[in-house]
């Protein structure tokens, strides 16, 4: 549930983050600014990181399941350079369009394994419902509205250019 994701994410930086470092802490309310130990550390970028890229228990890679909505507000850009996943380093820019009713994605697969599936979800900042979908430049028809995903069954592409209209 995307909603849940982002509460909790927004809730550990406000209340799990030393403000003067912007890192993650632990007993932020009772020592000041107590390090360590690094699992509650790693907490929050379990969860960022899992926000934009996220290896499924089916062997399916999801990139982008809960991002907020006013991070696609027009104009706006998400950039993950390198990201370490099971499958390989992962590359991806995602650029707001929505004056022109698109979100574009530049998707730089991995190299080391293939997924079974690549699913994008592109979160129009004002719940608008998706219409057509092309992927490389051609017309995609493995979209799901509702989710607001787009599906890329044995991706075996080294790049994906994906176009949403709105």
């Amino acid at each position: 549930d995307p909603k849940a994701a982002i509460r909790a994410f927004y809730s550990m930086v406000a209340g799990a983050f030393s403000h003067y470092q912007l890192t993650p802490l632990e007993h932020r309310w009772a020592w000041g600014q107590y390090y360590m130990p690094p699992s509650t550390d790693g907490a929050w970028f379990e969860l960022y990181r899992n926000m934009l890229v996220r290896e499924c228990d089916d062997d399916s890679l999801l990139l982008l399941q809960a991002t907020p909505r006013k991070w696609l507000q027009q104009g706006n850009t998400i950039t993950v350079e390198r990201a370490p996943t099971y499958y390989g380093l992962l590359s991806m820019e995602v650029q707001s369009q929505v004056a022109q009713d698109s979100i574009h994605a530049e998707i730089h697969m991995p190299d080391r394994k293939r997924p079974s599936a690549l699913l994008i979800r592109l979160r129009h900042p004002t719940s608008k419902s998706m219409r057509s979908v092309s992927v490389n430049g051609g017309k995609w028809t493995d979209f799901n509205v509702e989710k607001e995903w787009v599906r890329i069954s044995n991706p075996d592409q080294k790049r994906y250019s994906v176009t949403i209209s709105y």
